[in-house]
């Protein structure tokens, strides 16, 4: 039997088919795993991809927890962790529960880690009002409780600190990461010519309004070129993709903005690479890994001066100010003219990027856990 200390790591919020923060948790949870000759890891979730590749490691939950099981699987996981985990983890005699997202058990039976990625609900109550009440009222007693709290950024720390009244002393911020195996710079001209794109700027996001795409189109739209392009890499949902799609068949350039709907993974990075840069103009963000990548793929990026975003792109991006319609605009024309100007950004972001990387995170983590662990 192994002697070195038990963690379990929250792995239920994975889908069968990971995105967005499915993706990140999967990056880190894998560089986690990996360092099992420092910890004795156990992981809980229904993914196959786990389960696969750990399989003396994963304890199998329930596909019914899943988020792809919708509202229903949200609220059956929550039940979950204050009834059959704690119970699991006492059996597992765990010395630590690590959950990569903002969730976790109350009155935890062992000590218990847990991550804040943003404060959109608190934002931007509106996109979740089903789950007002678990954020007002269950997630700050899970926050106190817990031996330590992870924040992705100082902004999110910070933000936490105002809005769930917590001791600064017992938040760490660790810096996501970026897989470096698949973002960097490459071409493909097969890619572009699946999309049909040239010269183009590239968003890489969903289209929910914060993302504040609908200034990026006005902006866009009032550049003087006729031979650009806007791609949009972003599902195409039913709800916030109706209102972007009225808005773009309004405008002069409509033909010239692509949607490229939901883009495969292993074709970001070519996207990235081949673009004239990328714009995130986004009103808030709690990271914004997209600045990240894009940086890594050599790929030039436009960025919001508010948030999170200055301490990902440092001196490495162009800012601007997302309210100003003006300001955006300005900036996509002095990127698409100034050719030297995007060579610098270039070498600017490639550097960058060499501060971020899962096994940095990884290592951050890990670092935390052994802390948490000897501490009374």
């Amino acid at each position: 039997m192994s002697k070195l200390p038990k963690i379990a790591i929250n792995g239920t919020y994975i889908q069968q088919q990971a995105s967005g923060l499915g993706i990140v948790n999967q990056n880190l949870i894998s560089q986690l795993m990996q360092r099992d000759r420092i910890f004795d890891f156990t992981l809980y979730s229904q993914a196959n991809y786990w389960q696969d590749r750990y399989r003396d490691k994963v304890i199998p939950v329930s596909a019914a927890l899943s988020p792809e099981a919708g509202f229903k699987g949200h609220l059956k996981r929550l039940i979950w962790y204050q009834t059959q985990l704690k119970q699991q983890l006492k059996q597992l005699d765990a010395g630590l529960f690590f959950s990569p997202v903002t969730e976790g058990i109350l009155f935890p039976n062992v000590p218990q880690i847990v991550t804040i990625h943003d404060l959109i609900p608190f934002k931007y109550p509106e996109l979740n009002p089903k789950w007002k009440y678990y954020y007002l009222y269950v997630v700050p007693q899970i926050l106190k409780q817990s031996r330590r709290i992870i924040c992705v950024s100082q902004h999110t720390k910070q933000d936490s600190i105002a809005q769930y009244h917590l001791d600064p002393d017992k938040i760490d911020v660790v810096y996501l990461g970026c897989d470096r195996d698949l973002f960097y710079p490459q071409s493909d001209l097969a890619i572009l010519q699946k999309y049909r794109l040239d010269k183009y700027f590239l968003y890489v996001g969903d289209l929910r309004f914060y993302k504040n795409l609908s200034r990026c189109l006005t902006a866009f739209d009032r550049l003087p070129f006729k031979n650009c392009q806007l791609a949009i890499a972003g599902k195409k949902d039913d709800v916030f993709y109706p209102k972007i799609k009225k808005q773009t068949a309004q405008l002069s350039s409509k033909d010239r903005i692509i949607f490229l709907d939901y883009v495969p993974v292993a074709e970001l990075p070519i996207l990235y690479s081949m673009a004239r840069s990328l714009i995130f103009a986004s009103l808030y963000e709690g990271f914004g890994l997209p600045v990240l990548e894009a940086m890594a793929c050599g790929c030039p990026a436009i960025v919001s001066n508010s948030t999170s975003l200055p301490e990902v792109g440092g001196d490495s991006v162009l800012y601007v100010d997302p309210n100003d319609t003006d300001d955006i605009a300005k900036t996509m024309h002095r990127v698409l003219t100034d050719k030297e100007l995007r060579a610098t950004l270039t070498r600017r972001g490639l550097k960058r990027a060499e501060l971020f990387s899962w096994e940095q995170t990884a290592r951050d983590i890990c670092q935390i856990f052994h802390r948490c662990l000897q501490s009374p």
